[in-house]
């Protein structure tokens, strides 16, 4: 079974939403990595079975290219590539 989905949207007030949908419940672990590879920030969400949302504050990321890697329960689930203004 497919550990899960997830989609970042980029919003302007410094908070991003992250949808996530998940095919069980458990630790939801962001790395954000910079354009060096440099883990930039990691955060750790508890997240229930099915679809949610979260906020993440990414204020304290400088302006530049990212890379979003999700995992849950230790597997990878999705990278998504991001520009932070």
């Amino acid at each position: 079974m497919h550990p899960g989905n997830i989609q970042l949207t980029l919003l302007n007030d410094g908070l991003d939403l992250l949808e996530v949908a998940v095919s069980k419940p458990g630790d939801l672990i962001l790395k954000v990595l910079d354009v060096q590879g440099r883990i930039a920030k990691t955060i750790i969400e508890k997240v229930e079975l099915g679809a949610q949302q979260l906020y993440l504050n990414m204020t304290d990321l400088n302006t530049g290219n990212y890379v979003l890697n999700a995992f849950i329960g230790g597997t990878f689930i999705q990278a998504i590539r991001f520009i932070k203004p």
